[in-house]
């Protein structure tokens, strides 16, 4: 249990290496990525972390939201979909 000696960033981020380990061992088994859903993944990850992440999550079908979306690193192949008042604004 990671939680007993290292900061939050630290345990997001052994949580999120364990996360994607397994979206790896389930595209292996079956054949194809599975869709990743990422809620508020962002906000305890440092700069270098954030970019890794996104980088490591392009080649499958990723669905990532955040609350502040100047922490995010949109590319080019990133669809940005913001919820305003609870409707969708683009």
């Amino acid at each position: 249990d990671a939680r007993g000696f290292c900061s939050q960033g630290q345990a997001r981020t052994a949580a999120l290496s364990l996360k994607l380990a397994e979206t790896d061992i389930f595209r292996t088994l079956a054949g194809e990525a599975p869709v990743l859903i990422l809620d508020d993944v962002l906000s305890e990850l440092d700069l270098p972390r954030r970019k890794k992440l996104l980088e490591r999550v392009q080649d499958i079908q990723c669905i990532l939201t955040c609350t502040h979306a100047e922490r995010v690193l949109f590319g080019a192949a990133c669809n940005k979909i913001k919820i305003r008042e609870g409707k969708v604004v683009r």
